[in-house]
């Protein structure tokens, strides 16, 4: 099977390679949390028989509004404040897959846009 070590993964790369991992890498009845945009491209993703018996759930979220009903004890301070303590806790820069000069932004996407790479930090030294 398909099934790896979470019980939910969050997905805000953008990047189908990743969204294909997250679904890898979430257990069996788990949920895959995708926060991402992808614009207008078409995402390949593998949702077979495996995924299908997995019975995973692939949920969206729209990070700009919460349900009216969380409105009142979630406030826009509250969710950055929380969200950057997140941040602190995760370290999303372990999950770098490169890092570049920004004279190399073109090609740094164009890797992301083929799934090359999974996330690139832009160096901005001279």
């Amino acid at each position: 099977g398909s099934s790896g070590p979470f019980d939910i993964s969050i997905e805000v790369s953008g990047n189908a390679r990743a969204l294909q991992s997250a679904i890898d890498n979430t257990l069996d009845g788990g949920r895959v949390i995708v926060g991402s945009w992808y614009g207008n491209a078409d995402v390949s993703l593998k949702l077979g028989i495996d995924f299908h018996r997995s019975h995973k759930t692939i949920q969206t979220s729209q990070v700009s509004e919460i349900p009216a009903d969380l409105s009142r004890l979630w406030s826009k301070q509250r969710r950055f404040d929380f969200t950057w303590e997140l941040v602190r806790q995760v370290k999303p820069s372990r999950l770098l897959t490169k890092i570049v000069p920004l004279a190399e932004a073109k090609q740094a996407y164009e890797a992301l846009d083929r799934g090359d790479e999974i996330a690139v930090a832009f160096d901005y030294s001279p």
